[in-house]
């Protein structure tokens, strides 16, 4: 594993990769349009820089940057610094510990998505295809031989000071631990779902006062982002709703457990065909601390 060979951290730690959707993975293309269009653009980004970066969370801790590439995508990436033993003393190296790259002409669909890219000094990173590439093939970050991560010419760099997230309002919180009893506001919140071992990945949801059921479908593997359109039946722990996805309509019979209401199941219904899942609550991220 690339962690294994990085030793004196300097001043950051690596953030643990969780197979749940963080905070990290909750930014969109939006508020990383937001980000750049409202922070101050830099050229380069040194270990004591970073380390002045305000984090995400206290659970994602890496600094987070926002580029926009030579190609005009949106990226968010987690960077930090490091050293791995070579032949003659420890080589200076940038982990890119995860990055996503938004399309810019579909923000909900992605370009390219990874983790754990290992730079030496000299290398450089191609956002939009996420790969190392050697000078002039549409590099949008270079680690240089003083350890600075040096934005390309044609790309733009932002870091992201702190959580851009929005609080969510009371009607879109989920279940209340004073309140007795299934409404449908108990389907709103944030769940971690895998469907068939096909599907995984996290549905945003939010609940209107008439039931009216709307929100996001995060993809895990290509973190694509689909819209999420239904209503809540009649029975106040079932709701039924589709996934719009490229190319095809997901439906989706959920039912919601009546006694903690943190887990709901059913099915969901793509092309004809029938395939069961299950969903978890997830847990909020928690408050970045001093």
């Amino acid at each position: 594993m690339v962690k294994r060979w990085l030793v004196g951290l300097l001043c950051l730690g690596w953030a643990a990769i969780a197979p749940a959707a963080d905070v990290f993975d909750r930014h969109t293309a939006d508020q990383l349009r937001q980000a750049l269009e409202s922070g101050t653009a830099i050229e380069s980004l040194t270990v004591n820089d970073s380390a002045r970066i305000k984090p995400l969370s206290a659970t994602v801790s890496t600094p987070c940057v926002v580029f926009q590439t030579d190609e005009g995508n949106l990226t968010k990436a987690l960077v930090a610094w490091g050293l791995r033993k070579g032949p003659e003393g420890p080589v200076p190296v940038l982990l890119i510990e995860r990055y996503v790259t938004y399309r810019s002409d579909r923000p909900d669909l992605t370009a390219a998505a990874g983790k754990e890219v290992l730079l030496f000094p000299g290398f450089h990173f191609n956002f939009d295809i996420g790969q190392v590439v050697p000078a002039g093939q549409g590099e949008d970050l270079t680690f240089t031989a003083d350890s600075v991560l040096a934005v390309a010419e044609k790309a733009r760099m932002v870091p992201l000071n702190g959580s851009l997230l929005l609080a969510t309002d009371d009607g879109e919180k989920g279940p209340s631990s004073t309140r007795e009893g299934v409404d449908p506001r108990d389907f709103a919140g944030t769940w971690n779902v895998d469907a068939d071992g096909r599907w995984t990945g996290e549905w945003t949801l939010r609940v209107a006062p008439n039931g009216r059921v709307s929100g996001t479908f995060v993809a895990t593997e290509t973190q694509n982002r689909y819209e999420i359109s239904g209503q809540v039946a009649q029975l106040p722990h079932n709701a039924h709703f589709e996934i719009f996805l490229a190319n095809a309509q997901m439906s989706v019979d959920a039912f919601l457990w009546t006694t903690d209401r943190q887990s709901m199941a059913g099915t969901v219904t793509l092309t004809g065909r029938k395939f069961g899942f299950l969903a978890k609550r997830a847990p909020q991220d928690e408050a970045p601390k001093p």
